[in-house]
């Protein structure tokens, strides 16, 4: 598939898209229906959503990318607030000359997207929000197991939480392809950071349309920060995906697909 690095703030970002390769240093073809921005989670990285991409790219033009620290994007550490995270895609998205935006956003991405809203730097015209999102989202047992990890006082193991019951061999397989290129100390910044957001996070004043898709076997305490988010927005609406748990863009790729495609028609912004 087609990557290529940007240059954000010193650090080289690499960039997923699809279509045809781009001159290094310019930007993606964006030129095909609409444009679709991915956020990716903590300890994950821009590929999480290849399959998606893959799904949609005959009628639009995804888009995801590596945060700093995370997959294969220059630097060992996270950025350090999620307000940072929103200014660091700002800029990347600056050089773009990206017209109508929709971002979905999953976990940390979600945050960032929310707070991308809220800035109004960039027009985002549609937010869709994917596993376990909201400023309720309780990420204290998920510091704390980083922290020791980090520390060297305990091992680092593969969560396979989160996921339907009986889940295929081939979706753990890929999720472990990700989990693996990002160091924990980077997955530990960015929850942090995450965690510092949601306590002060003010969102009555956003009012983009948003979408927040809640896996048909999250956990109870994943689904009702999911709610939570939906409760606090002024134009939000919740949706379920069957057969997925808090990873739907990798466990039902082509569900989640169907579901950003019908979002984008409904609110007229396919081109």
């Amino acid at each position: 598939m087609p990557d290529k690095y940007f240059e954000i703030a010193g650090t080289a970002i690499l960039v997923h898209h699809r279509g045809e390769t781009t001159l290094p240093g310019s930007p993606p073809p964006l030129e095909r229906g609409q444009t679709i921005l991915f956020l990716h989670d903590a300890g994950a990285n821009g590929n999480s959503f290849a399959s998606v991409m893959d799904a949609l790219a005959e009628d639009h033009s995804p888009v995801s990318f590596d945060f700093p620290g995370h997959g294969r994007s220059g630097s060992l550490d996270s950025l350090a607030s999620i307000e940072e995270f929103a200014q660091h895609t700002e800029e990347l998205l600056r050089e773009w000359d990206v017209g109508s935006l929709v971002v979905v956003g999953e976990g940390l991405g979600a945050a960032v997207g929310l707070e991308l809203t809220k800035r109004q730097q960039v027009t985002v015209d549609a937010l869709i929000c994917i596993g376990t999102v909201g400023p309720d989202a309780d990420l204290t047992e998920e510091i704390k197991e980083l922290e020791l990890i980090t520390a060297g006082k305990a091992r680092r193991n593969f969560d396979t939480s989160g996921y339907a019951p009986e889940p295929d061999e081939k979706v753990l397989r890929e999720a472990f392809a990700q989990w693996v290129k990002t160091d924990p100390r980077a997955t530990l910044g960015a929850r942090r950071a995450q965690r510092s957001w949601n306590a002060e996070a003010e969102l009555s004043g956003i009012g983009t349309p948003t979408l927040v898709v809640i896996g048909e076997h999250s956990e109870s305490a994943s689904r009702e920060s999911s709610e939570g988010l939906v409760r606090d927005l002024a134009d939000a609406s919740v949706e379920t995906l069957p057969g997925a748990g808090r990873h739907g863009a990798i466990e039902q790729p082509q569900s989640l697909a169907a579901v950003i495609a019908r979002t984008i028609n409904s609110l007229g912004l396919s081109s």
